[in-house]
């Protein structure tokens, strides 16, 4: 007796049709009669009767189904299928800065899922304020957002360094250059991402020698409008180079500043009072794997 006939016998006890049940497992007619003659013979008993063209089970056959349902719903335990569909799925939050998941492809996430299917990852994105927030009163485990904030409250890990730039219209006079310093587009019409959070643009003034800002005429969390802002001429554009190659345009030039420090560096925060759960830990890990491979020298 094994699976299959057992499979075969459950099947035409429930459709009480040697042909209907051939059709719902796609094997033949003959082949179905033939498993349940061999299945008959080793148990020494009949299990269906032919009455006027019909299958009829007998009380052999309906103690059988009682003891077969059980063994093929064991088989299915021991050979992992259910626990695969009954493994309890955890779900881990991590907030991050507008347009951070442009920098990290979908391969990673699809390698994540195969490496730990039981985790699922919720990816929200918000604003660097918000986030320190909730990840200082314990709402969130972890955090993607740039520099500076209070080493006091928070854990943290540096994932990358990506460089500020300007994209401008091509008929801009700054369109001619490939590079230029920030004190030279002082009192230039621009658009910025959120100048006021403490972890954005302000982060300017925390440097030593002293900055002139250009007159900044909008600000916003969308990096579509600063580029088409850029593209009719109207201001320039403050963006990241990641975020200016992904979103190249036929009327906007990329030009590089020439200071070195604008750049917004990039970390992973958590709270430093918070244990972190083995999924927020496998995720972190992933994600600093991640950079340090980007950056690993070739």
């Amino acid at each position: 007796m094994n699976q299959r006939q057992l499979a075969y016998f459950l099947e035409v006890y429930s459709t009480k049709s040697i042909s209907k049940a051939a059709s719902n497992l796609f094997v033949t007619p003959q082949g179905i009669s033939k498993t349940i003659a061999a299945l008959e013979k080793e148990l020494g008993t009949n299990l269906f009767e032919h009455k006027h063209n019909r299958i009829v089970p007998t009380n052999e056959a309906a103690r059988l189904s009682i003891h077969a349902k059980n063994i093929l719903e064991e088989y299915e335990l021991i050979t992992d299928r259910l626990f695969k569909s009954q493994r309890p799925i955890k779900t881990v939050s991590i907030f991050c800065s507008y347009d951070f998941p442009q920098l990290i492809p979908a391969t990673f996430f699809k390698k994540f899922h195969d490496s730990f299917p039981e985790i699922q990852i919720n990816l929200k994105e918000f604003t660097d304020d918000y986030i320190l927030e909730k990840i200082k009163k314990h709402k969130v485990e972890l955090g993607i957002i740039p520099g500076p904030f209070n080493p006091h409250y928070f854990g943290y890990e540096q994932l990358c360094s990506e460089p500020f730039c300007l994209v401008v219209n091509k008929n801009h006079p700054l369109a001619k250059r490939n590079s230029v310093s920030f004190s030279e587009i002082s009192g230039e019409p621009m658009v910025v991402k959120d100048a006021k959070s403490t972890t954005s643009l302000n982060q300017l003034y925390s440097f030593d020698e002293p900055v002139e800002f250009p007159n900044i005429i909008l600000e916003t969390s969308d990096i579509h409008l600063i580029h088409s802002m850029a593209e009719e001429n109207y201001a320039l554009g403050m963006s990241l180079e990641y975020l200016a190659k992904k979103n190249k345009s036929d009327k906007l030039k990329i030009v590089h500043f020439k200071e070195e420090w604008l750049v917004k560096k990039l970390y992973i925060v958590y709270n430093k009072d918070n244990i972190l759960s083995a999924e927020a830990n496998a995720l972190k890990g992933a994600i600093v794997d991640y950079f340090n491979n980007l950056q690993a020298p070739v």
